[in-house]
C-alpha cells in the first residue's frame, strides 16, 4: 500500500468494509494485517455499523447425544453450516444478549458458567465463577454492556438470594464483572424492582429486560427494566399502554441500536414499537406484521421475532422455519427449514452484527 497515504485515511477506508471481508483481507499481506488489527479500527468500524447495514444469521447448535454446543454462520438454503466456534465444556448454553458483536452465554443447569465470545474471531472468554449462591439459577439473568466512560465491557448478573413460592416473596441481588479490570465479581447494592425475564437488549448505554410475568404485581406500570452500565443503576422504562401487561406476550429486540418492543397479544397482527427518543422516552410504532401464512408457515403467538436483517427485512422463526418479512411489500418469504437431525436440537437463531472487537484486546486495554 502506498506509504504516502495517511494512516488515518487507510483506517477510515477499512472501517467501511464489512467484517467478514476484513478477516479475509488480513491474509493479503502483513501490512494489511497490521492495519486491520489496529486497536483504533474496532471503534471506527462500530461507528459505521448502522449505515453499513451488515447483519449475519448465526445459529447455535446443541448435539443432544454428545452434549456439545457450537456456533455456525448460516446462509440461505444451507441446512448444515460449518461450526466457527466450539464451546469448551459439555452442556447446553443459552444466549443472554449481544453488545458490539460480542455474545454473552450462560451454561444451563446447576453448574452456572458464563462466557463471552466474538464468533467471527473464534474467541471465547470464560468468566470467573460467581461469588454468590443463587437459590434459583434457572431464573437468573445476565447482561453484557459497554461503559463508554472507562472504555470497558461489563457483565451484570441478577440472581435470587431467597424465594418463598407460597408467599410469592423474593429477595434479589446483583453483581458486576468488569472485563480486564478485576479477576472476580463484585456485588452492588442496586437491584431491580422485579425479577427479570428473557434476553437482555443493549441500547443507549443500558441493558433492558422484560419483567418476569410470573411475579407481575397488580399495580405494574412498566414491563421494561433497564440497567445503566456507567452508573450501575436499575430503573423502569415507561412505555405506551398495551392491551395486555402480561410480559409473556412481549419481546424486546435490537433495532440497529434502538430498543424495540414486540407485541404478540393482538391476535390479528404483530406490532413492533421502537424507543425513538431515549431521553424523552418517546415510542413509535415501527412495524405492523399481518398474520398471513406464507408457504404453509402459520404465524401465531409462538413465533419469534429474531431481529432486523441488513436489507431491512425482519427475520421471524416458528417451529424450525425461518421466514423474512419485507416491510416495503408487506410480504413474507420462507428462508429455510432448520436441521431435522434427531441428534441435534433445533438451533437457536440470532441476527448478529459482525464486529472487529477482540476479547483479548478488551482484557489488555
Amino acid at each position: 500500500m502506498n506509504e504516502k497515504i495517511p494512516r488515518e485515511l487507510i483506517l477510515e477506508i477499512f472501517s467501511r468494509i464489512p467484517v467478514k471481508w476484513l478477516f479475509q483481507l488480513r491474509c493479503v499481506c502483513k501490512q494489511w494485517c497490521n492495519f486491520i488489527d489496529d486497536p483504533c479500527l474496532p471503534n471506527m468500524h462500530l461507528a459505521q455499523a448502522t449505515t453499513r447495514e451488515e447483519a449475519l444469521i448465526l445459529a447455535h447448535w446443541f448435539h443432544v447425544r454428545h452434549r456439545t454446543s457450537s456456533l455456525r454462520l448460516m446462509k440461505e438454503h444451507d441446512r448444515s453450516p460449518k461450526a466457527i466456534v466450539e464451546f469448551p465444556n459439555r452442556g447446553r448454553y443459552e444466549l443472554e444478549n449481544s453488545c458490539h458483536g460480542l455474545l454473552c452465554f450462560v451454561k444451563c443447569g446447576k453448574e452456572e458458567e458464563a462466557l463471552v465470545s466474538n464468533p467471527l474471531r473464534g474467541e471465547l472468554l470464560m468468566l470467573p465463577e460467581s461469588t454468590v449462591m443463587s437459590r434459583w439459577p434457572h431464573l437468573d439473568r445476565y447482561g453484557l454492556g459497554f461503559d463508554s466512560s472507562i472504555k470497558k465491557y461489563k457483565i451484570v448478573h441478577v440472581f435470587f438470594r431467597d424465594f418463598d413460592w407460597a408467599k410469592r416473596g423474593y429477595r434479589l441481588g446483583a453483581e458486576v464483572y468488569t472485563v480486564g479490570t478485576t479477576s472476580s465479581w463484585r456485588e452492588i447494592s442496586q437491584i431491580p424492582c422485579y425479577p427479570l425475564y428473557k434476553r437482555a437488549v443493549y441500547a443507549s448505554g443500558a441493558l433492558h429486560w422484560l419483567v418476569n410475568y410470573e411475579f407481575n404485581p397488580d399495580n405494574l406500570k412498566s414491563m421494561v427494566i433497564s440497567f445503566n452500565i456507567k452508573d450501575e443503576e436499575f430503573n423502569s422504562i415507561p412505555h405506551q399502554e398495551f392491551p395486555s401487561k402480561v410480559s409473556k406476550w412481549f419481546e424486546l429486540v435490537d433495532l440497529r441500536g434502538y430498543l424495540g418492543m414486540v407485541d404478540f397479544s393482538l391476535g390479528t397482527h404483530i406490532e413492533i414499537w421502537k424507543l425513538k427518543d431515549y431521553e424523552k422516552k418517546e415510542w413509535v410504532r415501527e412495524y405492523r406484521i399481518d398474520i398471513k401464512p406464507p408457504h404453509g408457515v402459520s404465524i401465531s403467538q409462538y413465533i419469534e421475532v429474531v431481529g432486523l436483517m441488513g436489507d431491512g427485512e425482519i427475520l421471524l422463526e416458528r417451529y424450525k422455519k425461518l421466514v423474512a418479512y419485507n416491510p416495503k411489500t408487506n410480504g413474507l418469504r420462507r428462508i429455510q427449514t432448520l436441521n431435522n437431525d434427531p441428534d441435534m436440537d433445533a438451533p437457536q437463531v440470532y441476527v448478529y452484527t459482525a464486529s472487529l472487537v477482540s476479547i483479548s484486546g478488551a482484557i489488555k486495554s
